[in-house]
C-alpha cells in the first residue's frame, strides 16, 4: 500500500538529501552577492525552521510487520488499501448523536473485485429498476424464531489458553438473533450474506424492516376483512329485528 506519510526509513533519505542540498548552497554562499546572500539565508532558515515539524510526522508512524500506527492525523488524497482489517478505537468510541450533519448506514463490499470497498446502497426510487412487490409471506418471516445464544469464538477468550485474547476470568455475553440458515430455508436468503456456498450474516436491516411491512400489511388487510363481516352481520341483526 502507497504510504501517504514517509516511514522512518524514508525519513533518512529525506534528512540525507536536506544534508546534500545545505551543503550545496554553502558551497555556493561564497559567490553570491548581498541580495542572493540574504535569499540564501532565508530559505536557509525557512528549512531548518520545518525541520522539527518534518521530525515530528515522520516519528508520529511506527512501521511494524506491516501495521501503520499513527498518533496523528494521516491524509491520503486517493484510495487507501490495506489487505489487513480496517481498525478504528476512535470511531468504536464516538457517538454521532451530538455530531451535525445527515447520517447514513454503511455498508461494504463483501467480494469481487472490489472487496473491502465502504460505501452506502440508495435508496430513491431514481436509482432503481425493475421494482415489484415482494413475493414473501407473514409466515415465510413468522417461521424465523429468533434464538439466545454464546459465539464459540467468545467461549475460547474464556476457556483456551491459546487464544490470543484468552482470560479465565472473562464473562461470555449471551447475544439474541437469527439463524441465517433458518432464513434461507424459509424463502429468505436474500436477507443473507454468503460466502460461496457458505452462510456467514445477516442484513437485520432489511430483514426487520420488510418483515414488518409484509407482517403488519397482512394483519391491517385481515382486520380491514373482519370489519367487514362485522358490518354485514350488524346489518343481517338489524333487518331481522324490523
Amino acid at each position: 500500500m502507497a504510504n501517504p506519510t514517509p516511514g522512518p526509513s524514508d525519513f533518512r533519505d529525506q534528512l540525507a538529501e536536506l544534508r546534500r542540498q545545505l551543503n550545496d548552497r554553502i558551497d555556493r554562499i561564497s559567490t553570491f552577492d548581498a541580495t542572493q546572500m540574504n535569499r540564501a539565508v532565508e530559505t536557509l532558515t525557512q528549512l531548518v525552521n520545518d525541520l522539527p515539524g518534518q521530525i515530528d510526522a515522520a516519528l508520529a508512524i511506527e512501521v511494524n510487520t506491516g501495521n501503520v500506527n499513527a498518533s496523528g492525523n494521516v491524509t491520503a488524497s486517493g484510495t487507501v488499501n490495506g489487505v489487513g482489517g480496517l481498525r478504528s478505537s476512535g470511531a468504536a468510541g464516538t457517538s454521532l448523536a451530538s455530531v451535525p450533519g445527515n447520517r447514513q448506514t454503511v455498508w461494504q463490499i463483501y467480494d469481487g473485485s472490489n472487496i473491502g470497498l465502504y460505501g452506502y446502497a440508495p435508496s430513491s426510487i431514481t436509482t432503481k429498476t425493475d421494482i415489484e412487490e415482494v413475493p414473501y409471506s407473514p409466515e415465510s418471516f413468522l417461521r424465523c424464531m429468533a434464538f439466545l445464544y454464546v459465539y464459540k469464538g467468545q467461549v475460547a477468550i474464556r476457556d483456551d489458553p491459546d487464544n490470543e485474547y484468552y482470560d479465565p476470568g472473562y464473562e461470555v455475553p449471551s447475544e439474541a438473533g437469527y439463524m441465517a440458515q433458518h432464513l434461507i430455508a424459509n424463502g429468505l436468503g436474500q436477507f443473507v450474506t454468503m460466502n460461496g456456498a457458505e452462510p456467514i450474516g445477516i442484513d437485520y436491516a432489511s430483514f426487520a424492516a420488510v418483515g414488518m411491512t409484509v407482517i403488519g400489511r397482512a394483519h391491517a388487510e385481515q382486520m380491514a376483512a373482519q370489519a367487514e363481516e362485522i358490518k354485514a352481520l350488524t346489518a343481517r341483526v338489524a333487518a331481522m329485528g324490523g
